[in-house]
């Protein structure tokens, strides 16, 4: 293993001081000259129609500047096709938008609001994704909303198939291969059933969404945005409005993946402040948060899947009703990836007859989450198979083991294609892992407690997740030396991963400097090369590829402008500490200085190519703790594992693990959910006591098996990205080690809260 300076070691973050002491910069500490305050009023119904609205009263305020209805909102649509517009006459979900007020201050914002008089038609809400696609359902949107994308249009509250990432592909939203019904003849089990995951959950970082618009002329525009990846906010919307975006992100605040490219709301806002004529500024409150802004997507599954007997999947068929609410930021995309995600784990499946439907209904919209979809497929699609795995009496570790992606390997991913990983195989990561957990001392077998003690039964389950995301679509970057400093330019936001001091470790590690003298500029994408963002783990590869080959070239042309002032050739010369010297005679030295003077740069520049022949795996081993008088479970043993290629950075490494608890991640299988009242439409769970979180002092014990094989990714160390999966694998982890607990009672749905556990006793 080679010794690096900087990479894998412990740093103090840049920005961690002022994080801590309260003095970093995010969104609403930006002060923008004459920003005017947006509120939103709402509507009070899951689906309804305006009859009339009279905002004279509102307008007619000191201090308010503009109100927005349907009536003079432009005429923009966003989603995946286009479907949602700025405001609609056609009210779709309880929260949706009647009204905007652009104000001096916030509080006249609000008294505004109460101003506007509004006469709703009430219409039929529908919310379940099987009953949405019934013949004579209530319809989201009408025929006269043209929803189509590429030949396919929208027909019984289902979306259109097919996203951007396919690009002139044909949309990928099943997989067919094989002979799925000979597949289940030849199989020794087959099993068949729906297990659902549908009572939608909140990806929320502790950060709002926030986003301020301000018009430079009639064809720019400066958004700031708490974004994860600046260019997912400029470019779609960008293309929706037909204008130059200048996306501006200081600390994001968390994000979870669910602040990504915030579609619907900069859309919204940037609409607010072309009819204002000025600077808007809108910071959602954490009830609107919880309310009304996109939520990681929900879903059912039914389907049937065939088994032999030596532990091998032969056969697997179902439709993937996947919920999406009223809007598709990119659930197709998600479906793609979902698709591929099933594929990389039962990789060694034959027979394939898979198909997603994009679904929408009455409910919060849907929108980009950590796992990105097929961490909601495989709690179903994995929790169904278990059944088989039960009556062939195999443990999961050594079925998955013999099923998931290995080295050479070919798998489908987001295009619809097939990719082959050429050297990663996670075959080592299984045997260390389990044996840290002490799994095949715990299990006892399908539907038998590890242990009872009175009424407390313990179980053990186990599940994993990959992506082959983490080295896919490109990535720029800029490394310039002025004077004795380094600076990276790489449009890559601080949303609490620590990915910025991964890149400049990554700069620092290449020039031989200390890590203060390496600064990470602003994200924008102003100032900034193109980068696809901060989504699907990619940052660590891509991010660390493109600032690795920027600063290389950069400490090339370094050398080559000293070359001739030392009197030797480049290839003699080496560098550290801002000091270049001869190899051969490192007392021979100058300064940076000497070769950069007060006003000079040298640029090296840095790019990636996307490929999606790299996935990453994570495996997640728990054990439960069940009341068995109450249905009340615990979490007490987690044990996160995968092999990383390269550490960067130990502590975020752990903290990403960790942090894949809860914001929609393991807790989803028997904690977090919102709540939904049928007759109001209503979340009843818009604030932080009604949606249950996991307390800190309820964290269970947390422990890591990582391994460290330095597969050769475009990351210059070997380092490969996992911080979106960390979690993604838990809820059927969980929901395996409940059933386990309990004696192998059944459970079809998440969460498994304790009455359905009762239930599944017999209890209730």
């Amino acid at each position: 293993m080679s010794e690096y300076r900087h990479i894998g070691k412990v740093r103090r973050r840049q920005d961690g001081r002022a994080i801590v002491t309260g003095k970093a910069v995010y969104c609403d500490d930006i002060k923008i000259p004459n920003v005017l305050y947006m509120k939103v009023l709402r509507c009070p119904y899951p689906h309804a129609e305006i009859v009339s609205i009279d905002t004279s009263k509102a307008e007619a305020m000191p201090g308010v500047k503009s109100v927005m209805t349907y009536k003079n909102a432009p005429a923009w649509k966003t989603g995946v096709p286009a479907h949602r517009p700025v405001m609609d006459q056609h009210l779709r979900f309880t929260g949706d938008v009647v009204a905007t007020v652009s104000a001096v201050s916030n509080d006249i914002a609000e008294e505004a609001l109460e101003l506007i008089e509004v006469e709703y038609k009430q219409l039929t809400p529908v919310y379940d994704v099987e009953e949405a696609i019934k013949p004579g359902a209530p319809e989201v949107y009408r025929a006269e909303d043209n929803i189509e994308s590429k030949g396919y249009h929208y027909e019984n509250n289902c979306l259109p198939p097919g996203s951007y990432f396919e690009g002139n592909d044909p949309p990928f939203y099943y997989i067919r291969e094989g002979d799925v019904e000979k597949g289940f003849e030849e199989s020794d089990v087959v099993v068949e059933g729906k297990v659902s995951y549908d009572k939608p959950s909140f990806p929320g970082a502790p950060e709002v969404p926030f986003i301020a618009a301000r018009w430079e002329d009639d064809s720019h525009v400066t958004v700031w945005a708490s974004s994860q990846g600046p260019n997912m906010v400029a470019k779609p919307l960008g293309l929706t409005i037909g204008a130059h975006i200048s996306t501006i992100t200081p600390n994001v605040g968390g994000s979870y993946g669910n602040k990504d490219s915030l579609s619907y709301t900069s859309m919204l806002v940037v609409a607010a402040s072309k009819v204002a004529g000025a600077a808007v500024k809108f910071n959602m409150t954490k009830e609107e948060h919880l309310l009304t802004y996109e939520r990681r997507l929900s879903n059912k599954f039914i389907g049937k899947i065939g088994v032999k007997k030596d532990g091998m999947i032969h056969a697997i068929k179902g439709d993937w009703l996947v919920s999406t609410g009223v809007g598709s930021e990119l659930t197709q995309g998600q479906v793609a990836e979902g698709l591929g995600e099933l594929n990389l784990v039962l990789n060694q499946t034959p027979n394939w007859d898979v198909t997603a439907k994009v679904v929408v209904s009455n409910l919060t919209p849907v929108g980009i989450a950590r796992g990105f979809g097929g961490q909601e497929l495989k709690s179903c699609a994995l929790h169904l198979l278990n059944r088989a795995l039960k009556q062939i009496d195999m443990d999961p570790v050594t079925v998955f083991k013999k099923n998931f992606c290995k080295a050479g390997d070919e798998y489908y991913w987001r295009t619809g294609h097939k990719y082959s990983n050429p050297v990663i195989d996670y075959t080592k990561c299984f045997d260390v892992a389990a044996e840290k957990f002490g799994w095949y001392r715990k299990w006892k077998g399908w539907g038998k407690p590890t242990r009872v003690e009175g009424n407390k039964a313990y179980g053990v389950g186990f599940s994993l997740h990959s992506s082959g995301d983490p080295q896919s679509d490109e990535t720029f970057a800029y490394v310039r030396l002025e004077n004795d400093q380094v600076t990276v330019h790489c449009v890559i936001s601080e949303c609490g991963n620590g990915e910025r001091l991964a890149i400049a470790k990554v700069a620092a590690e290449v020039l031989n400097v200390p890590m203060e003298a390496v600064t990470v500029v602003q994200a924008d994408n102003g100032t900034n090369p193109a980068d696809f963002g901060l989504a699907g783990s990619r940052g660590t590869i891509t991010g660390g590829a493109a600032v690795g080959r920027a600063a290389a070239e950069a400490r090339k042309k370094l050398l080559e402008e000293a070359a001739p002032v030392m009197g030797c050739s480049p290839e003699e010369l080496d560098t550290k500490d801002m000091m270049i010297f001869k190899k051969d005679d490192p007392s021979n030295r100058i300064p940076w200085l000497r070769i950069c003077p007060l006003y000079y740069s040298i640029t090296g520049t840095g790019g990636i190519e996307g490929d999606f022949n790299h996935n990453n795996c994570v495996m997640i081993f728990v054990e439960v703790e069940v009341d068995l008088d109450t249905g009340l479970v615990k979490v007490v043993d987690v044990l996160g594992a995968s092999d990383v290629g390269q550490i960067v950075n130990p502590i975020e490494l752990k903290m990403q693990f960790e942090g894949g608890l809860g914001s929609a991640g393991l807790d989803t299988a028997q904690l977090e959910a919102h709540v939904l009242d049928p007759v109001l439409g209503r979340i009843m769970t818009h604030n932080l006591i009604d949606y249950k979180w996991r307390p800190f002092n309820e964290l269970p014990h947390f422990d890591t098996s990582i391994l460290e094989s330095q597969f050769p990714t475009a990351h210059p160390f070997g380092a490969i990205g996992i911080g979106e999966i960390t979690g993604a694998g838990g809820p059927p982890a969980v929901l395996m080690a409940i059933e386990n607990a309990i004696g192998g009672a059944e459970i079809n749905e998440y969460p498994a809260t304790p009455d359905r556990i009762l239930k599944a006793l017999g209890k209730a």
